[in-house]
C-alpha cells in the first residue's frame, strides 16, 4: 500500500475572505440602505396580482409623488378601505382617474378593483423599480418567528467562524 501525500492547500487569504464577505453582504446592504438614501420606500409583493411584470416575492421600490403627477398606467401602492376585506398594502396599476379617486387593477386580475382609491391625500407611492425574488429573503429576515432569519444568521456566523479559524491556523503554521 502506497501513501500519497496531498499537496499543501494554503488557507484563504484575508483578501479573499474579505472579497467573499463583500460579495455576500454588499447586495443586501445596497437593497437595505440605498433606497433609504434615495428617499424610496420598499415593499414586498405577496401575491401574484401583478404577475408577470411584478411577481410574488419581488421587492418594489417606490417614491411618494404628488397626486397630480399620477397617470393611467402607473403602478401605485396604497391601503385599501377596511370594508374591502384586504389586509395590508395593495400594489396595482391605475386604469382610470376620476377626479377625487383612482380605479386600479392587478395586471393578472380580470376585473377592476371594486373599491375606488381616494386621492384626498397629497401624495401616493408610485413604483419606480422592482427586484424579483429578493422579497423572499427579506421576508425570511423580518417576519416574526421566521426560522429563515435564524438560519441565515447562523449560516453567516458559521461562515465567519470558519474563515476566522482558518486564518488563525494558517498564522500558527507559517514561520515568523
Amino acid at each position: 500500500m502506497e501513501i500519497v501525500t496531498a499537496p499543501y492547500q494554503p488557507a484563504p487569504s484575508l483578501r479573499s475572505r474579505l472579497l467573499v464577505g463583500f460579495a455576500v453582504f454588499a447586495p443586501v446592504t445596497v437593497l437595505a440602505l440605498l433606497p433609504i438614501g434615495l428617499g424610496l420606500e420598499r415593499y414586498v409583493v405577496r401575491t401574484d396580482d401583478m404577475a408577470p411584470g411584478i411577481p410574488r416575492g419581488a421587492v418594489v421600490l417606490e417614491r411618494a409623488v404628488p397626486v397630480g403627477d399620477l397617470r393611467v398606467g402607473d403602478v401605485v401602492t396604497y391601503v385599501p378601505p377596511a370594508s374591502s376585506g384586504v389586509e395590508g398594502n395593495v400594489t396595482h396599476r391605475i386604469v382610470s382617474a376620476h377626479g377625487a379617486h383612482l380605479l386600479t387593477q392587478g395586471d393578472a386580475n380580470p376585473q377592476i378593483d371594486p373599491w375606488p382609491v381616494p386621492t384626498t391625500g397629497t401624495t401616493v407611492s408610485r413604483v419606480v423599480w422592482s427586484v424579483p425574488k429578493v422579497g423572499f429573503l427579506y421576508l425570511a429576515l423580518v417576519r416574526p418567528g421566521a426560522w429563515g432569519g435564524v438560519a441565515l444568521v447562523l449560516l453567516a456566523a458559521l461562515a465567519f467562524g470558519v474563515a476566522w479559524s482558518s486564518g488563525r491556523q494558517r498564522s500558527r503554521r507559517d514561520p515568523p
